[in-house]
């Protein structure tokens, strides 16, 4: 076997494991760390062809001839979870930063990645993957307004660039997911592994540019730089707890699981492109502090969501 085949296969196997560790990388270098951040959105259409390889089809064409859940389910999360979530956070008086970034956050749309480490967890790729693409589609027209309505941020975005940016994304890893399936043809089943561990891969390169700054933030403001990252993992768990919640009276447990954990990785990034240069500079430090949830939650959610799923047959 091809060494880096063989690589690849062990990696697709311990993405929960691996994916922690590409954080340290990009706080180790953060020289690699800032050279690499014209790279983020080239590696997020990247991504979303790999998912896409990977995806069950079948599963995903019944999902979409039948849209109304998936819509009904990102409608909750880019307008009731912020809704839900932003008396609480103001409720415990933390930062004024934070809470606005903890909104915006809960806000954003979900992010690219949450549909493939769904597979590694046993919850339903396609079904995440469907809650992504069509969060992404609605947000130009619920994050502008609602961020003005509880924050009293006016954005000033075009819906129309913003959308057009989105849709890019969308369209170029469709055509790149189709261009892998055509090109593996019969060999896909055998090759899902060997995507599974270039999707790893190319999480961690992710995640590198990502960590841009942050060592720099990190020295002038420790205890601050801690607080946002504790507050960035209770952001997440608190928004995929009400997903899940809200969501468990109606649907069958994978699919109210799946919404909750999709509702918790929200695209974060995307605040960086939409922000006023005057918006208050905690919120870009949360940015960077909301990663480390991103890449470390799906390990600590494992064993629950094993404990939760039946294994795959």
């Amino acid at each position: 076997m091809n060494p880096v085949v063989h690589v690849l296969r062990r990696m697709g196997g311990r993405a929960t494991t691996l994916l922690p560790f590409s954080l340290g990388l990009g706080l180790l270098f953060q020289d690699i760390a800032a050279a690499a951040r014209p790279l983020v959105w080239p590696l997020a259409v990247v991504l979303l062809a790999l998912t896409l390889a990977r995806t069950d089809w079948p599963r995903l064409a019944i999902l979409i001839r039948r849209p109304g859940l998936a819509i009904v389910l990102a409608l909750l999360n880019l307008l009731a979870v912020p809704m839900i979530v932003w008396p609480i956070w103001q409720a415990i008086g933390l930062w004024p930063g934070l809470i606005a970034a903890l909104c915006l956050s809960a806000m954003a749309p979900g992010i690219i990645s949450a549909a493939t480490t769904a597979g590694y967890l046993r919850l339903d790729s396609s079904l995440a993957l469907l809650l992504t693409l069509f969060t992404n589609v609605f947000v130009p027209f619920t994050l502008p307004p609602l961020a003005l309505w509880l924050l009293g941020l006016d954005l000033k975005i075009s819906v129309l660039d913003l959308s057009l940016r989105l849709a890019l994304t969308a369209v170029l890893g469709l055509l790149g997911g189709l261009a892998i399936r055509r090109f593996l043809g019969p060999r896909l089943t055998q090759s899902g592994s060997t995507l599974d561990g270039l999707s790893v891969a190319v999480l961690m390169v992710f995640a590198i540019p990502l960590m841009d700054g942050v060592v720099a933030r990190a020295l002038a403001e420790p205890l601050k730089l801690v607080g946002f990252v504790g507050g960035a993992f209770a952001g997440m768990l608190l928004c995929n707890l009400v997903m899940t919640l809200v969501s468990l009276p109606f649907l069958d447990r994978l699919t109210a699981l799946t919404a909750g954990y999709c509702s918790g990785g929200r695209h974060n990034a995307l605040l960086m492109a939409v922000l006023p240069v005057t918006a208050d500079p905690d919120i870009f430090l949360f940015i960077a502090a909301v990663q480390f949830p991103i890449y470390i939650i799906p390990t600590l959610l494992q064993p629950l969501y094993r404990r939760l799923l039946p294994r795959p047959a």
